[in-house]
C-alpha cells in the first residue's frame, strides 16, 4: 500500500484467489472489471508516532486522583482510555517533547510504563505466485461458516460480489435500530466496527490523496482469505469461513489505540484467528501486552523492509539503515505467527523481511490478485498487489481451514499444525524458523474432525422476581473442561411450547447470558446445537418453573381515617390480571396476619370491598395472593387504617 505518512506497522497483501497460478485469471463477467494498480510504499526506518500523544499504563492500585495529579505534574491531560487494563492515551500540553515526557513518566513510581502512540499503516509493494495446495485442501474442507477470521486493517467493501455472504454477522444485533442489542458496548455493530471513526460502517468509500480507495487494502486481504466460489472473480483460501471487518487503519494509517481496540473486540466476540497485515518499526509495549492477553492466533506480516525496498532481518533489534525489526511480526509473543513473502519461483521476495528466530513461515506475496472496492457504478474490481501483507492472509486462510477441520482446536494447536507441515524451500533455509512455505493441504490432512462432548451450566441472577423486573439467565459452554468461545447458543422458554427467547454467542471465557422479563412463572433451558467439532448439549430443562414471578398488587383505603362503625373502601389492582381468582384482605394481630375476608378479582384485574371496624385504634392491613401455577404468592404493601 502506498505510504500515507512515515509509517509504523505495515500490511502484506497476497490473496489466494488465483491459487498460485493454478487457476485461470479472473473472469471478465458483466459488471466486473479487473483493475491493475501498483503501489510503491516508502516505509520509514524510524518509528512514526502521533504528535503530542503518549500511551500510559498505571501500576495496579493507583487511584484516579493520583493519576490526575501525575498527569498535571508532567504537563499532560487524558484523551481517552485504551483497551488495555489501566492504560490510557494522554496529550502533552505544556510544550514538552513526547520523548522527554515518556522519559519523565517512566521514572515516576506510579507508572508501569509510558510510550509514544505509534502510527501503523498497511504494507504493500509494487507489482508481479507459489502453490500452497489450497484446492487439494478443499477435498477435506472449504471452511466452516462457524469459523470467523478477524481482519484488523483498513475497512472492507463487504458488498463486493466475492464478499457478499463471506462477512460475519453479529447474531445478537438488530440492524440499524440505534440500540446496543447484545450489550457489548457497540451500537448496530452488525458486521464489525470502524475504530477510526467509532461507528458501525466498515466501508467508507473515501479516496486517499494518492487516488486509491481508503479501504482497498482490507478488501484485498479479505478476498484472499474468504472470497466466495461464485463462478467469477477470485476464490479465497477458505471460501466457506467468515471474515470480521475491524477497521483500524485509514489513509493516514492507525495507531496503538485503534489496533488494540480492534483486537479486544475480536477477543470479546470469541474470534480465534486475526489477520494483521500491518506493521511498524517502533517497539510498542502496550500493543504486545494486548496481543499476549488476547489468547488469539495473530497472523502477522513480517514487514517489507523500508525506504531501500530491501527486506530486513527481524532478528536484529538494531536501528541501522538496513536492519530494523518490524512489529507486531517481530514481537516474541507465543501466539503470533509471523509471515514472510515469496515469489512465484519459490524465492524469498526481495522486499520481504526475514528472521531465523522471529519469522515463522512464508506465503505467496508477489503479483497477488484479489478484490478491490467496487467502482462508482457498483461493479466489482480486482487488483494485483505485492507485499508481506499479501502473504499473511494466505496463512490466515490456512489457519481458518485447520480450525474448520476441528473446531475444538486451540490457537496454539492451529499454529503448531501450520508450522509442522510447511514445505521446505531452499531459499528459506536459515532465513525463517521453519524454512518452509505454508501448505494448506498438509495442514488439514489428518486433523481429526472428532465431535467432542460438551457441557453447559444453567444459572439465573434470582429465582423469584416481581412482575416488571428482569432476570439474567446465563450458561457456560465447555468441552473437556475448556471454555468454548464464539459459539452460538440459544435460550428457550416454555410458552405453550418451547420457543427461542434469545440467541447469543459465548464470550472469550465461554459464557453467554440474556436478560428476560417474564410476566408469569416460566421454564427455561439453554441449548447448543453442536457443530463440526462439538456435539450438541442442553441444560436447565425442568418440570417446574426456573423463574417464579410474583404479580404486583396495589392496595389502598378510602378514606384512611374513619369513625367506629363507618365504612371504608379497600381497593386495588393485581397485575398480571388474575381474573376470577381471590385475594385475601388480612389484618396483623401481633406477629400473625389473620384473614378478614376474601375478594374476587374482576376481569380487569381490580378488586373492591367496603367494610367497617367497631374498635378504635390504628390497624395494619395487607392484601395477599396465594399463588397459582402461573404466578408465585405475593403480598401488597402494608396500609394503615385509623379508627377513632
Amino acid at each position: 500500500m502506498k505510504a500515507r505518512s512515515a509509517a509504523g506497522l505495515m500490511a502484506a497483501t497476497s490473496c489466494l484467489a488465483l491459487i498460485s497460478g493454478l487457476l485461470p485469471a479472473p473472469a471478465q463477467a458483466a459488471h466486473t472489471t479487473t483493475k491493475v494498480i501498483s503501489f510503491t510504499p516508502r516505509l520509514a526506518k524510524t518509528p512514526t508516532t502521533v504528535p503530542d500523544e503518549v500511551i500510559v499504563r498505571w501500576k495496579p492500585g493507583v487511584s484516579a486522583s493520583a493519576r490526575l495529579s501525575t498527569r498535571r505534574a508532567h504537563g499532560t491531560v487524558k484523551v481517552e482510555s485504551v483497551g488495555l487494563a489501566r492504560a490510557e492515551k494522554v496529550k502533552v500540553v505544556d510544550g514538552s517533547s513526547v520523548s522527554s515526557t515518556v522519559a519523565e513518566l517512566n521514572a515516576d513510581p506510579r507508572v508501569d510504563f509510558a510510550q509514544p502512540n505509534f502510527r501503523y499503516t498497511s504494507n504493500t509493494e509494487p507489482f508481479p505466485d507459489v502453490d500452497i495446495n489450497a484446492p487439494q485442501a478443499w477435498a477435506t474442507t472449504t471452511g466452516d461458516s462457524n469459523v470467523v477470521v478477524g481482519i484488523i486493517d483498513t475497512g472492507i467493501d463487504i458488498d463486493h460480489s466475492d464478499l457478499v455472504g463471506a462477512t460475519w454477522t453479529n447474531p445478537g444485533e438488530i440492524q440499524n435500530n440505534g440500540i446496543d442489542d447484545d450489550g457489548n458496548g457497540f451500537i448496530d455493530d452488525l458486521h464489525g466496527w470502524d475504530f477510526l471513526n467509532n461507528d458501525a460502517s466498515v466501508y467508507d468509500g473515501v479516496t486517499c490523496s494518492g487516488g486509491e480507495d481508503e479501504d482497498f487494502h482490507g478488501t484485498h486481504v479479505a478476498g484472499t482469505i474468504a472470497a466466495q466460489r461464485n463462478g467469477m472473480g477470485v476464490v479465497g483460501v477458505a471460501p466457506g469461513v467468515r471474515v470480521m471487518p475491524l477497521k483500524a487503519l485509514g489513509c493516514d494509517g492507525g495507531d496503538t489505540g485503534t489496533v488494540i481496540d480492534a483486537l479486544n473486540y475480536a477477543k470479546a466476540e470469541g474470534v480465534k484467528i486475526v489477520n494483521m497485515s500491518l506493521g511498524g518499526p517502533g517497539y510498542d509495549q502496550a500493543f504486545k501486552d494486548a496481543i499476549d492477553a488476547s489468547g488469539i492466533l495473530v497472523v502477522a506480516a513480517a514487514g517489507n523492509g523500508g525506504d531501500d525496498q530491501i527486506g530486513d532481518n527481524n532478528d536484529n533489534a538494531g536501528t541501522s539503515v538496513n536492519n530494523y525489526r518490524q512489529y507486531p511480526g517481530g514481537f516474541t509473543s507465543s501466539n503470533i505467527l509471523a509471515v514472510a513473502a515469496i515469489n512465484n519461483v519459490g524465492a524469498l521476495s526481495s522486499f520481504s523481511n526475514y528472521g531465523a528466530a522471529s519469522v515463522d513461515v512464508a506465503g505467496p506475496g508477489q503479483s497477488i490478485v484479489s478484490d478491490y472496492p467496487r467502482d462508482a457504478y457498483g461493479a466489482s474490481q480486482y487488483v494485483f498487489l505485492d507485499g508481506t501483507s499479501m502473504a499473511t492472509p494466505h496463512v490466515a486462510g490456512t489457519a481458518a481451514l485447520v480450525l474448520s477441520a476441528n473446531l475444538a482446536l486451540t490457537p496454539a494447536q492451529i499454529k503448531s499444525r501450520i508450522m509442522s507441515t510447511t514445505r521446505p524451500l531452499p531459499s528459506l533455509s536459515g532465513k525463517i524458523l521453519t524454512g518452509g512455505l505454508v501448505d494448506a493441504n498438509g495442514a488439514v490432512l489428518g486433523v481429526a474432525a472428532v465431535r467432542q462432548a460438551t457441557t453447559m451450566t444453567f444459572s439465573r441472577s434470582t429465582t423469584i422476581i416481581t412482575a416488571g423486573q428482569s432476570v439474567r439467565l446465563s450458561t457456560k459452554l465447555t468441552q473437556a473442561g475448556q471454555p468454548q468461545a464464539g459459539r452460538t447458543v440459544k435460550l428457550l422458554r416454555y410458552a405453550g411450547g418451547w420457543k427461542v427467547a434469545c440467541t447469543v454467542r459465548t464470550n472469550s471465557v465461554g459464557v453467554a447470558s440474556c436478560l428476560q422479563k417474564p410476566t408469569t412463572n416460566t421454564e427455561y433451558y439453554w441449548r447448543f446445537d453442536g457443530d463440526l467439532g462439538l456435539t450438541s448439549s442442553l441444560y436447565g430443562l425442568t418440570k417446574s418453573p426456573d423463574v417464579y414471578v410474583r404479580p404486583t398488587i396495589s392496595m389502598g383505603f378510602s378514606p384512611t381515617r374513619v369513625r367506629t362503625g363507618t365504612k371504608t373502601v379497600v381497593s386495588g389492582k393485581v397485575s398480571p390480571t388474575k381474573a376470577g381468582r381471590y385475594v385475601y384482605l388480612q389484618r396483623r394481630s401481633g406477629t400473625v396476619w389473620r384473614t378478614v375476608t376474601k375478594l374476587k378479582v374482576s376481569s380487569l384485574g381490580v378488586y373492591r370491598l367496603s367494610f367497617s371496624r367497631g374498635v378504635r385504634g390504628t390497624f395494619s392491613y395487607r392484601v395477599h395472593f396465594n399463588g397459582d401455577s402461573s404466578n408465585a404468592a405475593q403480598n401488597s404493601s402494608v396500609r394503615l387504617l385509623r379508627v377513632s
